[in-house]
């Protein structure tokens, strides 16, 4: 959707983002379908490299169309990936790494979406909005349960599966996951629109999955 309608200032950071997002979702797909270490890692990673764009939106958020504050930064981040990469297939075995290695860099994303997005005060009452969606479906719902799950698997099997009518808390992690991460990246597009003094909406497809649209100039003033 985000690839389709979104993305209202056609920039790159922002394709990329949804297009990570699909990959995240077709790795995981892949998983569960197959249980092969090949989509874990198309699972896992991606879920690091969205990361990483992520925080880049974020410290680019009010530079100039073409002229960004850090005009390295995307080659830095780039190499830091390349070293991520090679780290997560050395340490593929031990999960920790893996887990601390995401779980520093979510932190800071979700400073950054505090600070450069939900105190936005060009952003206003819409990017607060979608910012605390994002924050609550993802940090305050789906990352606790995946925890749950990982860590507790066979307690949650004997204690809560047979009272769950088969909506375990994965299913819950990936909807919230996924819906989150889509929100900040919409409220992302939204803080940028305003930055840059470009008019926009917010619109909702089928009542809740907010799309940021660019607004013509002399549609703004007939209304």
């Amino acid at each position: 959707i985000g690839l389709l309608r979104g993305n209202p200032t056609k920039e790159r950071r922002y394709a990329l983002a949804y297009i990570v997002l699909l990959a995240i979702g077709i790795g995981s797909a892949g998983l569960h379908g197959t249980l092969h270490w090949i989509f874990q890692s198309s699972d896992e990673l991606p879920m690091i490299y969205l990361t990483a764009v992520l925080i880049y939106t974020c410290i680019e958020m009010d530079s100039p169309i073409g002229k960004p504050h850090y005009p390295h930064l995307p080659l830095v981040m780039m190499a830091l990936m390349i070293v991520n990469t090679l780290v997560y297939y050395k340490f593929q075995q031990m999960y920790w790494v893996f887990i601390l290695t995401y779980s520093v860099g979510v932190t800071y994303y979700t400073f950054l979406g505090v600070t450069r997005i939900y105190m936005n005060e060009k952003g206003g009452t819409i990017a607060k909005r979608l910012c605390v969606v994002n924050i609550v479906n993802y940090l305050f719902i789906g990352f606790p349960l995946w925890l749950v799950d990982m860590l507790q698997c066979q307690w949650y099997l004997d204690n809560i599966a047979d009272h769950t009518h088969g909506i375990t808390f994965h299913i819950v992690w990936h909807f919230t996951a996924g819906f989150g991460t889509y929100c900040g990246i919409v409220a992302g597009e939204y803080c940028r629109m305003m930055e840059l003094g470009l008019p926009c909406q917010l619109d909702y497809l089928v009542g809740f999955i907010p799309v940021v649209a660019a607004v013509e100039m002399d549609e703004k003033k007939s209304n």
